[in-house]
């Protein structure tokens, strides 16, 4: 997904993703969890009114400047008006840690690494990031059904070539890819390492990179935010 803001975020990348790339399939995609210490409301709505409390004095954490949980948040922020501030971590081990001790409020982690903390009781899971609940973790509602509506977010990974490369071969590689992915066996692999499998043509991975980095692309410019 960082094709989408690569240059964006660092003027100095050597290649523009959206002109030296082509794409070629969507592989798999993921939510991520709005993920909170247990301290703090359990439910959207009520956690969000916390945040926004007069006072509240709120810090949010990610494994870092630019990357999608960074970026996710301000999003957030701005359709749910709060102003927590932003304390990076080398990684997402370290916001875990952060939020057991109390000084972050709230992160945007993979399924993978969210709800192990959370069915322990030491974390609850706000919402999903993705426009609905997610097979992943069904039980986990939309951040839309806290009354953010329109919210959509997700990493996902996916093919590209280089751009000169000939259409027909594209096509080829991303038939070849869409029957691997789709198989019984690699939708189970994928599933269990924390990804919804895609499989999409070159159309749909280009629909997909247009969408984010639209989206992407705003939050970096009204926040001023760099790669470091």
């Amino acid at each position: 997904g960082n094709l989408t803001i690569a240059k964006v975020l660092n003027p100095a990348t050597p290649y523009d993703p959206l002109t030296d790339l082509a794409p070629v399939s969507l592989i798999a995609t993921a939510p991520l969890v709005l993920t909170a210490p247990a301290a703090l409301p359990a439910g959207g709505a009520a956690f969000l009114a916390a945040g926004k409390q007069v006072g509240a004095a709120w810090n949010y954490g990610t494994p870092g400047v630019g990357t999608v949980a960074h970026l996710g948040a301000e999003l957030l922020q701005s359709r749910a008006g709060l102003s927590a501030v932003h304390v990076p971590y080398p990684g997402n081990p370290q916001v875990i840690t952060g939020m057991l001790g109390g000084q972050i409020q709230f992160s945007l982690l993979p399924p993978g690494l969210a709800m192990p903390q959370v069915r322990a009781g030491k974390l609850h899971a706000i919402g999903v990031t993705s426009a609905g609940r997610s097979s992943l973790v069904p039980d986990v509602p939309s951040l839309a059904e806290a009354g953010l509506s329109g919210f959509q977010l997700e990493i996902w990974n996916a093919v590209a070539a280089p751009a000169g490369m000939p259409a027909a071969h594209i096509q080829k590689v991303a038939n070849a890819l869409v029957g691997i992915v789709r198989s019984p066996d690699m939708r189970q692999k994928l599933f269990n390492q924390g990804w919804q499998v895609a499989g999409t043509s070159p159309e749909g991975l280009a629909n997909r990179i247009k969408a984010d980095t639209a989206q992407m692309v705003e939050v970096i410019r009204t926040q001023g935010i760099q790669a470091q």
